[in-house]
């Protein structure tokens, strides 16, 4: 059965927020001559699709860049006997305090946990404490952590919205975003480096991840600096990969019911280019907005519009491993109703940044 598209923008407007999304840090001209429209076309679409709520702007720290070392994903199965408001109301706070956590969403008896730590013994603390929250109210049933030391893992998407929005609206033939994925080369290898800045680059930085909105002359005057200094510093930020800005994209406006963690094991035996052809049909195939693994293991995020998608994808991808031996069993599956979901935290960067910047 196919997926039914409960997406109500017209074909422009689809067109335009792909473009928004897989090319953030073009210039308004640079987007509108790319794809052939006018610009008051243009500039009209993307103030509808802004002030709808369809996407929004971010600068995403690259926080491997500096010094942290520790990815971990959570995933977590609550007490059914418990209810959802009610954990809320007693866990809410301090999960938000808890600054390695820039991600976690739940639904029901289920959550899905992002956290990036300086080190191992900073992610122990974060997860002791969490463990213990949840104990005391009797609300835990089962939690399950996948570490991915930056150093030993390969990023292939990290809240990229662009090929899943081409697997929906079909705006380029051949995913470009995608292309062939190594898994050995520099690009998606994460390597932990460790950087110093002085106090003026870290208002930079900071005001970078909480106001992304802010033109440069707005964030200029915040750090109490020149907008020339400011774009410099900004400009150095991204070309040596310190940050990355992105388009954030609300799934559930634009239609998508389910939002699926994957946890797959791969099979030892298997050499490095099988792998390879496992985690290039994950990217055509379901193109995750979130995806990373090491050597055992990988982590996916992946968004459907429905079930009939969901059963569908995820069947043709674990047979094309079951045909290579690729995996190691069946992929554990956590199933989140996007219309359902509490956004505890949403990629919210900013108490992490603040926490990592204080030790360079």
């Amino acid at each position: 059965m196919k997926s039914t598209d409960d997406c109500k923008l017209s074909q422009n407007e689809r067109i335009v927020l792909y473009n928004l999304v897989r090319y953030p840090s073009q210039s308004d001209q640079e987007v509108y001559e790319r794809i052939d429209m006018r610009q008051s076309t243009y500039s009209t679409i993307k103030k509808k699709l802004r002030e709808d709520g369809y996407y929004h702007d971010s600068y995403d720290p690259i926080l491997q860049h500096i010094g942290c070392e520790m990815l971990a994903i959570w995933y977590v199965t609550l007490n059914r006997k418990t209810r959802t408001e009610d954990r809320l109301a007693l866990t809410r706070e301090e999960i938000l305090n808890s600054s390695d956590i820039f991600c976690m969403l739940s639904e029901s008896n289920q959550a899905v946990i992002v956290s990036i730590s300086k080190n191992i013994a900073e992610h122990v603390k974060v997860s002791d404490r969490l463990v213990q929250l949840y104990e005391r109210y009797d609300f835990l049933e089962d939690i399950n952590f996948v570490l991915f030391p930056f150093d030993l893992s390969a990023v292939f998407s990290f809240f990229d919205f662009a090929p899943l929005l081409n697997r929906m609206f079909q705006i380029e033939l051949v995913d470009t975003s995608i292309g062939d994925v190594d898994i050995t080369s520099d690009s998606v290898r994460c390597k932990v480096k460790h950087v110093q800045l002085n106090e003026l680059e870290k208002k930079v930085y900071l005001y970078l991840i909480k106001h992304p909105e802010l033109s440069d002359s707005a964030l200029s005057e915040k750090a109490e600096c020149s907008r020339q200094v400011f774009t410099r510093i900004k400009h150095r930020f991204i070309q040596e990969k310190l940050i990355k800005k992105r388009r954030v994209v609300n799934l559930d406006k634009l239609g998508y019911k389910i939002l699926t963690m994957f946890h797959s094991k791969y099979n030892p035996l298997k050499p490095l280019s099988e792998r390879q052809k496992c985690v290039h049909n994950t990217m055509s195939l379901q193109t995750p907005i979130f995806s990373i693994a090491r050597y055992p293991e990988s982590i996916t995020l992946v968004a459907f519009r429905d079930f009939e998608e969901y059963k569908r994808l995820h069947n043709e991808y674990v047979t094309f491993c079951a045909e290579r031996d690729i995996l190691k069993g069946n992929p554990v599956s956590l199933n989140l109703s996007i219309p359902r979901i509490h956004e505890i935290k949403w990629l919210v960067y900013a108490p992490l940044v603040e926490k990592i910047l204080e030790d360079l």
